[in-house]
Parts: structure tokens; sequence; C-alpha cells
């Protein structure tokens, strides 16, 4: 069986995170764009960026998949959570998007900002195997980024003081599939287009596609 394997490098809460309450995502400001990555301003001085190693892979290739999250402003930057998803079924693994305020999913057809609602994700874990987790926090309140910078401290809402400190706003994170999931059922990435979105959970929300051959 010919297999196409999925490197995600980016953060990772324990569940997926749900629909946006909007059928309309709202505009956003493009700050950098190219056939295989993409830059987005997000709020609170925020940037969402999102880039591809290639835009066409062959079955059996890798893909890998870049997702940050970034404070673009020159001082350090506390931004409140808002769980405010763009679209539903946003992850970084099996266990959801971990302690981090974003997550990526893979659509299977060619789909914009405009329409990508309208789709529905492809599963990239096995939704019956038992996962093992590691800690999780929970009620995260805030994001405390330095200045230019990826890196956060993270607090929550019970506590006055960071529950985790110089967190990364990146991971690299390998899926436990080589294809997607139909049920019990693993299948290959078949060919066609694809389209890759990340989205914060500030609404900010970044599209790219890439195609699949034999």
């Amino acid at each position: 069986m010919k297999q196409i394997l999925v490197s995600i490098s980016i953060g990772c809460l324990i569940s997926l995170t749900g629909c946006a309450g909007s059928s309309q995502l709202p505009v956003q400001t493009t700050l950098a764009e190219s056939a295989n990555a993409a830059v987005i301003q997000s709020t609170h001085g925020l940037s969402l960026s999102l880039s591809l190693d290639s835009t066409k892979y062959y079955t059996g290739n890798g893909i890998s998949i870049v997702v940050n999250e970034k404070n673009t402003l020159s001082k350090t930057n506390k931004v409140t959570t808002s769980e405010k998803w763009p679209v539903g079924g946003l992850s970084v693994g099996p266990c959801g998007t971990y302690d981090y305020p974003f997550g990526v999913a893979i659509f299977q057809g060619n789909y914009t900002a405009a329409n990508i609602l309208s789709a529905t994700p492809l599963e990239l874990y096995d939704p019956i195997l038992r996962h093992s987790c590691p800690l999780i926090l929970s009620e995260i309140s805030s994001y405390v980024f330095q200045p230019s910078s990826d890196i956060a401290d993270l607090f929550q809402m019970s506590g006055s003081t960071a529950a985790l400190t110089g967190e990364e706003m990146n991971s690299d994170v390998q899926p436990m599939s080589m294809g997607y999931w139909n049920g019990s059922t693993i299948t290959d990435f078949e060919q066609g287009v694809y389209t890759v979105v990340a989205g914060d959970e500030w609404g900010a929300l970044v599209v790219l596609h890439f195609t699949v051959s034999k």
C-alpha cells in the first residue's frame, strides 16, 4: 500500500476545537503570501503563519507543515484567550490543540476562506484508539508573549503566576497515521487537491493548498 506521510510542526487542548459560531469568517489582513507560505494578522499584535515545504507531492512523500504564532510588537504582549476558533476540527495531534492557541486541519478539495466552513476536515488520527496524552493545562486565561517573539508564558484562571514559562508557540508533531481515517479504516491520500488551514483562538485563519499525484 502506498502511503503519504504528514509531518506537522505546530503548537499543540485535549479536545478538538469547536465550530465557529458565524457562517462567515471575518476579513483579515494578509501580511505576506506565496504559493507555499502565508502570514496573516491576528488580533492584539499577533500574527499567524502557515507554510508547506512544497505544493506538489507524490504518494509516499512526506509533507511538512509549519505553523507559528508570534508577537509582532516590540514590547511584552499579554493576550487574553477568547475561544473564537474560525473553523472546527483544528488540532495538532490526537490530543487536540494541547496548551497552544492554534491548530491545523486538512481538507480534501480546493477550498478558500470564503467556503471552508462548508467542508469537513479529514480525520488524521485513529478515532477509536485510546491515546496517551501529556499533562494539559485547564482554563488557560492568557498568553504573555515576549517582545517580537513566539515565546510566551501561560496563565490559568486560578493563578496569578505563570503555569508554564518560556513556551515556544510551535512544536514538531507526527500524526499517528499515514493518511486519513474513515471510521476504523485508514485511507491513503488520493490524487487531487488538498486544502491546509491553520487557525488560532482569536479568529485568524490561514489557507494553503497542495496536490498529490502518483
